[in-house]
Order: structure tokens, then sequence, then C-alpha cells
């Protein structure tokens, strides 16, 4: 049995757009969001990866989400032989990670992806990522927590610990037996640990983040699924917070929220992603630069001249400190622009930009965009 999730139809199928987006923000990784005004503020969205896979991915029911538990509090780890519902003596979620874990839940309630089960380990923090995903869904419909069927299995607890599994044999069986449900659409949601998701896929996993296996090929891994959010741990990714790949990934959330700022005329973030030092550099040496005040004053008169003003990045690259971005401007000319009275026309043009990352901002810039296509466009 296939569904057909609101979100993903609008989008494959160019319905009329609901509250919810779906978007490929990469050449591979898509994101999901909750747009302003949807029914709930969602300050996140879902990341999925590999975007080619989006119907493989959410439109089956025969698929399992095996997913590891949220967030949790590293200054406290399990003490040895502690049992699964022991839970002042265990490492459990953390307010940040109960948040995500609603957040998550509302997520995917608003995208219509919602499993037709879940089975979730023994441990505490098993337990209180199954809560807060429920807490977040109810946000949602107050009737899915009571609609969805879940149930604990202590088949899945954390691999070789007391009152665990010796192997992944229940959690193998479990994954392979899914065929989907007969009373309910939706995968299988399985909240197991990093150790045990590991061993039978081969994957490492962040808190908080789930696999799309296919059970009808041996479990074969079709993607994963987090809040864009999520972070390495400690416990299990110490060589990966050394990594430049983790500081890639950061500069790269950085940008696209420059420009989601940008397009939303939001100048408390763009001042909170920016150095105070921050420079513009013009695009040839007869060009002076700018600063903060000056740029902000020279985007907000560009917005006023186009409605539903929106920015998409076509290409991101990132070699040493320095991000290249390559995006289109959209909008409707509605108001002055350049001097040109609004013409009601529609607009498309291109722009790229070079963006230096110091300390965790963006410390300069140099951006070029095409404005003679713009005035091509707005020009009788």
């Amino acid at each position: 049995m296939t569904r057909l999730p609101t979100m993903i139809a609008a989008t494959l199928l160019a319905t009329a757009a609901p509250a919810q987006e779906v978007r490929q923000i990469s050449t591979h990784m898509g994101e999901m969001t909750v747009e302003a005004g949807g029914p709930v503020e969602v300050d996140d969205a879902l990341r999925f990866e590999p975007y080619q896979q989006l119907e493989e991915m959410f439109m089956r029911d025969d698929v399992v989400f095996l997913m590891r538990h949220g967030p949790t509090d590293w200054s406290k780890l399990d003490e040895k032989g502690v049992a699964p519902d022991d839970c002042a003596n265990q490492r459990i979620l953390s307010p940040d990670g109960t948040r995500n874990m609603r957040d998550l839940g509302a997520l995917m309630a608003v995208n219509d992806i919602l499993p037709a089960e879940i089975v979730v380990s023994q441990w505490c923090r098993n337990q209180q990522t199954l809560s807060a995903l429920l807490e977040g869904m109810e946000r949602i419909d107050a009737s899915l927590p009571e609609a969805i069927p879940h149930r604990t299995e202590p088949g899945l607890n954390l691999l070789l610990s007391l009152r665990g599994s010796t192997d992944v044999s229940p959690l193998r069986a479990l994954v392979s037996g899914w065929e989907g449900s007969a009373t309910r659409p939706g995968p299988l949601l399985v909240v197991s640990h990093y150790t045990n998701i590991e061993e039978l896929t081969q994957f490492r996993v962040f808190e908080g983040e789930f696999l799309v296996l296919d059970p009808k090929r041996d479990n074969y891994v079709l993607g994963y699924v987090r809040l864009k959010s999520a972070q390495p741990d400690v416990g299990h990714f110490a060589d990966a917070l050394a990594s430049p790949l983790l500081e890639r990934d950061r500069a790269t959330d950085m940008v696209e929220r420059y420009y989601a700022a940008l397009v939303e005329g939001d100048a408390d973030t763009l001042r909170g992603i920016l150095s105070p030092e921050w420079v513009d550099r013009g695009p040839s040496p007869s060009v002076p630069d700018g600063d903060t005040s000056g740029f902000l004053d020279e985007i907000a008169r560009i917005t006023a001249g186009l409605s539903d003003a929106d920015f998409s990045i076509d290409d991101l690259q990132m070699s040493d400190d320095t991000i290249t971005v390559r995006g289109t401007v959209t909008g409707r000319h509605t108001g002055d622009l350049f001097g040109v009275p609004a013409t009601g026309r529609d607009v498309a043009f291109g722009g790229i930009a070079l963006h230096r990352i110091e300390d965790g901002a963006i410390a300069e810039s140099w951006q070029m965009v095409d404005w003679t296509t713009l005035m091509s466009l707005i020009r009788d």
C-alpha cells in the first residue's frame, strides 16, 4: 500500500500550495518546513537525503523509520549496571532535546509523515523521546497520540546492557517483518539506540535522527531524516566534532540563514550572522566598500519594489574559509525600483557571491547581481 502525503503531493503534482513546504536545498539534500502562518510555530526544519529518493522514503507504508532517541545531557552518563527504567541513574533527554523532539513530532505531523505504529526501547531517554514526539504531533492534531498505536519492546534495549538485547536479532526481525499495517497508513517507527542501529545498518546516526529502511531489500537504507538543528554528540562523534566537515555544515547553514533573512527583511537576524566589522566589498575598484547599515538600506529599497521576493540557492561551494553561492532572485515588480514605477511583472535574475567566514560569522562579502537582466525585465 502506498500513500501520498499532502505536502509531497503538492510538490509532485503541482496542486495548491499548503502551509508547509518541501524543497531541494542542494544537489542531494531536501528540506521540509512549516512556513510562517502555519498551524504552529516551529523554528526548525526536517532535513533529508537524498532528495532523489523522496517518493521511496515518504510515500510507502512498507518502509521502517529506524530512529535513535533524542538529544541527551552528556554531562551525566549511565551508571554501571543501571536498569533501563532507572531514570535517576542514566543519561536522559536534555531540555533542548525534549523541545527538539516536540518540534520533530510537529514537523512530521504537519507534513503528513506519520507512522502507523511506534515501537520503542524501555530506556528512559527513549520513552521520553516517544512522549515528546507525541506531544509535538498533538499540537497539529489532538487525536494523534491516541490514534497511533505505540508499545515498548525490550528487544530494542541498549545492546549488551543490563536487560538489553545480546544482539540485534530482535531488531532485525522487527524491521524485516514489517509489511505495513492493516489498520493505519504509514511506516513503522522504531526508537532504539546508536549501538543497535550501527550494528544493524553500519550507519552512524545523530541523536533524534532516523534512517529509512526498506525491508523488501534486506533492510537497505534508502536515506536519512533529521532536524536541521541536529548536531553530533560527544559520545559517538568526537571525531566529527573536530572535523572540518562540521565547520562546513555550520558555515553552510549560516549562509542559508543569511539569504532567508535578506528575503524577510530581518535586520536583527542579519546582524547576528554578520561580524560587527563585516564589509560588503564593491564589485569593482570604482565601487566603494559598504557596511551593514548601508547594505540593509539598499536591501530595503529593493524589497520595497519587489513583492513575494525570494532567493533560491542554485549552487553552493566551500573552499577553506570562503563560501561561493550562485542563486536566483524572483519576485513581482509592484513598487518603485531604481526609479522604474511598478509594472506588475514577474522577474527572475541571477547573482553570485563570495562570503568569508571568520570566528563563526560572515566577516566579508563580495556580491554581484545581474541588474542588467532585472532592468531589461521591468523597462518597457
